[in-house]
């Protein structure tokens, strides 16, 4: 499956977006700048972030008035009937968010695309919720398939994040309704498999006809960490066996296998850090400082150290010392790390940083030849670079 968007206007948009943070840097003029603009134009509307969320909001209150007044045509038709109508009009306000705002609007995250997005994504589960009576099976399983369709098609981060959590829902139920064996086991099957997740993830990445998705990727391989780490803790375990499998504790008294989770829970969030910065891999470290303030949470819960206004004011003290010395340590760049904004990542992502070396340096500008699953091939200061 492709996204919707032009291809071409979607690669210049990123080119001037990664100049834009060039030009604020200082590492280029506004000379430079320019030419680059006039050399990769995109025909793409894409407002500031204020924009975006005043029309996100504004299309919100829009189709709520037009799926209103269909609720009043339609109320008298009966219940099948509005159920099979609810997901014909998400389908419809899909091939609506396309033709309309994508292809001849131009608009590319807008506000507008994804309050039509999440508007038809919500009709169509809606609409299979109500036909199936909200079996939890059926209800997970077209969450996963309509916010994979919606991630990858329109590239949205946040339905990404919908269909891991729907698929991470689907392990879940599928061992807790299977009872015995595998109920107990549900911790480690979400680990073994958001670890290879995480780890198919890291190599899809590397491979260029993936570029577009990149922040998609981002997002699920930031997800799988968490969720490897959130099986394993053992806050999380103890109070869904509490709530879920009926799991009595008395006071005082421990869960079977207490001390696995308590590795876990200490162990994980170090083996993230020390793999981040080994590996100079930013989503690592910041999972990694979730995961231990969180680890942190758990054992504050249980074990208890004292006042908790005294605790809190010592560890901010503490967490806020160790930051100021982080901050002038790296200055400069100390082992690869360095307090600056890298230009070449940015959440570690894109890389345009040779592309734009060769379009500003050499003074030469070569309209892109955009080919599918290659991405462009651009030309400058004698040098070729791909996206």
């Amino acid at each position: 499956m492709n996204f919707a968007y032009k291809e071409t206007d979607l690669y210049n948009l990123v080119v001037i977006k990664e100049t834009k943070r060039w030009f604020k840097q200082g590492f280029i003029t506004e000379a430079q700048q320019i030419a680059v603009h006039s050399a990769y134009p995109s025909a793409f509307y894409h407002p500031n972030l204020i924009i975006r969320i005043l029309l996100f909001i504004a299309t919100l209150l829009a189709l709520s008035g037009v799926s209103g007044i269909l609720g009043l045509l339609f109320a008298s038709t009966g219940e099948d009937v509005i159920k099979v109508l609810c997901v014909i009009y998400g389908i419809a306000s899909f091939y609506f968010l396309k033709k309309i705002f994508i292809e001849n609007n131009k608009h590319y995250k807008s506000g507008v695309t994804e309050a039509l997005l999440y508007h038809a994504c919500g009709f169509v589960i809606g609409g299979v919720a109500l036909m199936t009576d909200f079996n939890m099976y059926a209800l997970l399983l077209v969450c996963l398939v309509v916010f994979s369709f919606a991630a990858i098609r329109y590239l949205d981060l946040i339905t990404t994040l919908a269909a891991t959590c729907s698929f991470a829902g689907i392990l879940f139920y599928a061992c807790y309704d299977t009872g015995g064996l595998f109920r107990q086991i549900i911790p480690f099957v979400i680990m073994i498999s958001f670890l290879i997740v995480y780890v198919l993830v890291k190599r899809i990445k590397k491979k260029l006809k993936y570029k577009f998705w990149i922040n998609n990727l981002m997002v699920i391989e930031s997800l799988s960490l968490l969720l490897v780490y959130a099986a394993g803790n053992y806050f999380v375990v103890r109070e869904l066996s509490v709530d879920m499998m009926n799991l009595r504790l008395e006071d005082g008294q421990e869960m079977p296998f207490a001390f696995l989770f308590y590795g876990f829970t200490v162990i994980t969030p170090i083996a993230f850090l020390f793999f981040g910065i080994r590996n100079k891999d930013i989503i690592l470290l910041r999972v990694s400082l979730v995961a231990i303030a969180f680890s942190v949470f758990t054992f504050k819960y249980y074990y208890g150290f004292g006042h908790p206004e005294i605790t809190l004011t010592i560890a901010g003290a503490v967490l806020l010392g160790i930051s100021i010395l982080l901050f002038n340590y790296l200055k400069t760049v100390r082992h690869g790390f360095t307090r600056e904004n890298h230009l070449a990542e940015k959440w570690g992502s894109l890389n345009l940083q040779a592309f734009i070396v060769s379009q500003t340096l050499g003074g030469n500008q070569v309209v892109p030849k955009i080919e599918t699953g290659e991405g462009g091939k651009f030309g400058g200061g004698g040098s070729t670079d791909s996206f």
